[in-house]
């Protein structure tokens, strides 16, 4: 006779912890921080109120983790992507594609990745920017890589780029372009925008006599 496997507790109260995860990084990104309460999270997982708190000791932490989860998860996916490319810009523009991608997916958590963190409290936002930097760190490497103008602010570069991306679900639909086509465009005009500088053009002598200077 066939056993049933008896699930650890430790193994069931990750499992618990994931979903309430997912069903809090849902409701942030349909309502909003302020909007969602731990009452709301609890009823939509299940469980009572109380309960919540054996995983997470606040809404605010919980906010915090759904917000690194998601970087991270986006992370990794980018690392992955461009491990075995050495072009530094098919690696911006595959890093691009995948962080395009998250984004625009509607099962994915976009929310924490582009919300203005500005209103949270101080010790919640300096988690918030620690994750974010985190995350941006990898746009920092591969943007270190390429053959820009010297005169090219690679700071503003980053920041421009990945502010562009964080905004797609603004104006994107599907339609004519696809995230790859979207991201090879994207990477097209910041490669074209922020190139070697032109060469100064030579001096065209002339033979003509200088004029005397009026006296």
């Amino acid at each position: 006779m066939a056993t049933k496997r008896v699930q650890p507790a430790a193994e069931e109260s990750n499992d618990r912890r994931q979903e309430i995860l997912l069903i809090a990084a849902d409701l942030f990104a349909r309502r909003g921080y302020d909007a969602v309460g731990v009452r709301q999270i609890a009823d939509a997982a299940g469980i009572l109120g109380g309960s919540l708190y054996h995983h997470f000791p606040s809404k605010r932490d919980l906010y915090v983790e759904v917000h690194s989860a998601a970087l991270a998860n986006a992370a990794n996916r980018m690392v992955a992507e461009i491990a075995n490319l050495t072009d530094p810009w098919e690696r911006l523009e595959a890093a691009c594609r995948v962080h395009l991608d998250v984004q625009v997916d509607p099962e994915s958590v976009t929310l924490p990745m582009m919300s203005d963190i500005s209103a949270m409290s101080s010790d919640m936002r300096e988690d918030l920017v620690g994750a974010r930097d985190k995350f941006e760190s990898i746009y920092k490497r591969l943007i270190a890589d390429l053959p820009l103008n010297p005169a090219v602010d690679r700071s503003i570069y980053r920041l421009s780029l990945v502010s562009l991306i964080n905004a797609v679900t603004v104006w994107y639909h599907t339609g004519r372009l696809n995230v790859a086509e979207i991201a090879a465009q994207i990477v097209m005009i910041f490669r074209a925008s922020a190139g070697p500088a032109p060469k100064a053009k030579p001096a065209k002598l002339t033979n003509k006599p200088r004029k005397k200077p009026a006296r």
